[in-house]
């Protein structure tokens, strides 16, 4: 051991758990891995640190795995699922790279950059600890800091959660800009089990030996070259989860806080649509020329790109949802946590929405290509019916409500009213609430009663949006005129739907 190197996370407590019992604390690596069967879950409340957190843990285990058994397929998984992880490597492992785990040491800290304290163009640039905050615009309902200087804990989770999802943009040191972070304007997936060993296995999949995909501990510390280097595409999965996206050194002080660190541009990971990220779905343009992250957009319900997530997705779909789907039998419903942050389309740097939520999933969905595409198909009516609704019919009611509701500036100012109006709450929130029967449904493998309920659940949607739309109106005898023309068109929107689903 180095005499300048302090808190080893191998041991020191500074990842927060939640365990069986609902009680919470913060252990070190060993003690989460020797105890991962009596932890329920992370208790880290950022999303962006949360996933980085399960992105290190994976990395550890597959390092762990290789050196131990060098491969590894679906049925040793299943055994782990059985037995609990294979405990005893990973502790080897561990103690093997000990002296990669400090978070201060002089020449190799913890995925941190220490020439950046020498480096005549940086060492006299420090930022505050704030600067590795998602924070957005405003902050965000996740962080109640108040101060500029953190525990040590906190600004490493920060700084994990940074490297995630730091969006590209503007550095000014060494060189003008940088790359974004593998999660950048993304949603994240992943499958969580009955206890955190149980996660860990559903999202780590098979693997062959690869020497070439190594964790930044296992690499040599990145210089001011390295820094300033081109962007390189990830060797795999190990180094995508640890990839440094930024340079970083913490000045941590003698009570263990950080108020300032160094920054600079990082091991920049150039972007491979076909070789996606394992957390990250994906779907084709409308055009169908360009592959489109999935991402939390506005008020939209996650649930609308669910088909993105499932077994008619193929390639498309997170790597990790395959995984779960290998080793998860047909009877089990999976529990996949989505969290993000969505960029400003405009400033890259500014962040819009940040969520964080749970999705159920049957089997079936994940594994039977025939489920997925009923599925697929169910919802792609869904949003035909609701484009019919909202773009044709509503849009020409509320112009029929106004004087000249022919003339071009009368639809123009209809298409707005209608856009900033409630009805793709009204209608879309209606869908959702049938959404665990369905689920339900998909579950028991029965799909004829899925499709039916998703179709009846649709007609109760237009039902509801039809009514919201004549609450929009102002109560005038235009408004009732412009209602009672326009309901023979709903009746056969909402007819043409019908059929279509009788002749499915």
């Amino acid at each position: 051991m180095n005499h300048l190197a302090r808190y080893n996370l191998i041991d020191e407590a500074w990842i927060p758990v939640r365990g069986q019992d609902g009680q919470s604390r913060t252990v070190g690596l060993a003690e989460l891995f020797r105890h991962a069967h009596i932890i329920r879950d992370l208790d880290e409340p950022s999303p962006a640190n949360r996933v980085a957190l399960y992105r290190l843990l994976l990395a550890i285990l597959h390092r762990a795995s290789s050196a131990r058994f060098g491969s590894w397929a679906r049925q040793e998984r299943r055994r782990w699922r059985r037995e609990g992880l294979p405990t005893d490597a990973v502790l080897d492992y561990l103690e093997h790279w000990r002296e990669r785990f400090w978070l201060v040491h002089p020449e190799h800290p913890f995925m941190q950059v220490a020439a950046l304290a020498h480096h005549p163009d940086t060492k006299d640039k420090k930022k505050s600890v704030l600067h590795l905050a998602l924070l957005g615009n405003d902050g965000f309902l996740f962080d109640h800091r108040k101060t500029a200087t953190l525990p040590w804990p906190d600004a490493l989770r920060d700084m994990l959660g940074l490297f995630s999802f730091t969006p590209g943009g503007l550095i000014k040191i060494l060189k003008t800009s940088d790359n974004a972070g593998p999660l950048a304007n993304s949603a994240a997936f992943l499958a969580l089990g009955a206890n955190l060993g149980e996660t860990l296995l559903l999202n780590l999949g098979s693997a062959k030996s690869n020497q070439n995909d190594l964790p930044a501990w296992e690499k040599v510390p990145p210089a001011i070259k390295d820094l300033a280097a081109p962007a390189t595409l990830a060797t795999g999965p190990n180094d995508r989860y640890t990839r440094q996206s930024r340079g970083v050194l913490l000045d941590v002080d003698d009570d263990g806080r950080v108020s300032e660190l160094w920054f600079a541009p990082g091991l920049a990971l150039q972007d491979d649509p076909h070789a996606p990220d394992p957390m990250v779905a994906q779907r084709m343009s409308k055009d169908g020329k360009t592959i489109l992250r999935i991402r939390f957009d506005g008020g939209r319900a996650l649930w609308r790109d669910l088909p993105s997530l499932t077994a008619t997705a193929k390639e498309q779909a997170p790597a990790v949802l395959r995984y779960a789907a290998e080793i998860t039998d047909d009877s089990e419903m999976l529990h996949v946590l989505a969290a993000g942050f969505t960029n400003n389309s405009n400033k890259h740097a500014k962040f819009e929405h940040v969520r964080m939520e749970l999705v159920r999933l049957p089997h079936a969905l994940l594994a039977v290509e025939a489920a997925a595409a009923q599925l697929q198909e169910d919802v792609a009516r869904a949003e035909a019916l609701y484009d019919k609704l909202h773009d044709v019919l509503a849009v020409r009611v509320v112009a029929l409500a106004q004087p000249n509701p022919e003339h071009k500036e009368t639809r123009k100012k209809a298409r707005a009213r209608v856009a900033q109006s409630p009805l793709p709450d009204v209608y879309f929130t209606h869908l959702e609430q049938r959404l665990p029967a369905l689920m339900a449904a998909y579950a028991a493998n029965d799909w004829g009663a899925a499709h039916r309920l998703w179709q009846n659940a649709m007609t109760e949607a237009a039902h509801a949006f039809w009514h919201e739309l004549g609450i929009l109106l102002s109560d005038t005898p235009r408004a009732w005129k412009a209602m009672a023309q326009t309901e023979p068109a709903f009746h056969t929107i909402l007819r043409n739907h019908q059929e279509n689903r009788d002749a499915a």
